[in-house]
């Protein structure tokens, strides 16, 4: 969990984030995967704390607490964020995502690239190129989806578990998540698919590409592609570790994570007005 003298609790509209303290300093949002919730990064927190202003939301359905009553869809998310920034007197960020969290990320960057410093993909493929066949190997993972939730959300929660974690470690930090995730979530996820758009110039900002060993190949594959699709991209695979990286293996990932900041960041006060 999130401790209170490092992140405080913010309030955007009817949608609810986490901030932390180090006004200043250059900023990283962080997006979780489907059915998990902010808990998934809470190893990268406690890594980035002292060097990072770290801001950290629960997409809508997801966490404890999410409101039924919320009109904010997925697909408001980008928006969302943006309003966060500007709130915030954040000029820009880097924007960390993992599986969903990373096509959001995207779709961000490619809506404001103005307040985009970099872009992060763990386990997630490209919205705008060479997406066509793991985009329909998704919606066929969907259609499992809706045979498991018909008859049981505790097999499907076991089910997702399964496929998104490889190691122990992981599965306990995604169980945070997807304990709170219930059959009327699903409508908070609608209009992802205003995500994807043909772009096939190179990305204007940065990428760092990460991939868990254990992950399915199709995800290794779309993302070896979209690294020799990007030439501002860097791929690298976590050995031990699974579709959620970050939570499988936190310490390679961290290493990753920092070794990749350090290279991008411009100063301590880059990125926010003053």
């Amino acid at each position: 969990m999130l401790r209170e003298d490092v992140c405080r609790y913010e309030q955007h509209s009817d949608f609810p984030y986490f901030i932390s303290s180090n006004e200043g300093k250059e900023t990283i949002v962080m997006l979780h995967a489907a059915f998990a919730d902010y808990t998934l990064f809470q190893e990268q927190v406690s890594f980035l704390e002292n060097n990072y202003q770290l801001i950290l939301i629960n997409l809508p359905g997801h966490g404890a607490g999410a409101s039924a009553k919320s009109k904010v869809t997925i697909k408001d998310i980008p928006a969302v964020i943006s309003r966060i920034l500007a709130d915030n007197r954040i000029e820009a960020c880097h924007l960390l995502g993992v599986s969903l969290g990373s096509l959001i990320a995207q779709a961000f960057a490619d809506r404001y690239p103005e307040q985009t410093r970099s872009v992060i993909i763990v386990g997630g493929y490209s919205i705008h190129k060479a997406n066509k066949r793991i985009k329909k190997e998704q919606q066929a993972e969907a259609l499992k989806w809706i045979g498991y939730i018909l008859f049981s959300m505790t097999k499907f929660k076991q089910y997702v578990l399964r496929v998104s974690c490889s190691t122990e470690q992981g599965r306990i930090l995604f169980d945070q998540g997807i304990r709170h995730f219930k059959r009327r979530s699903f409508e908070a996820m609608s209009g992802m698919g205003s995500f994807f758009t043909d772009r096939w110039k190179p990305m204007p900002y940065p990428m760092l590409l990460i991939v868990g060993e254990h992950d399915r190949e199709l995800i290794h594959e779309a993302l070896n592609l979209l690294h020799q699709l990007e030439p501002r991209s860097q791929l690298v695979t976590i050995p031990g570790a699974g579709h959620c990286a970050n939570a499988d293996a936190p310490e390679a990932f961290n290493q990753v994570i920092a070794d990749y900041l350090s290279t991008i960041t411009l100063s301590p006060s880059a990125g926010n007005r003053t």
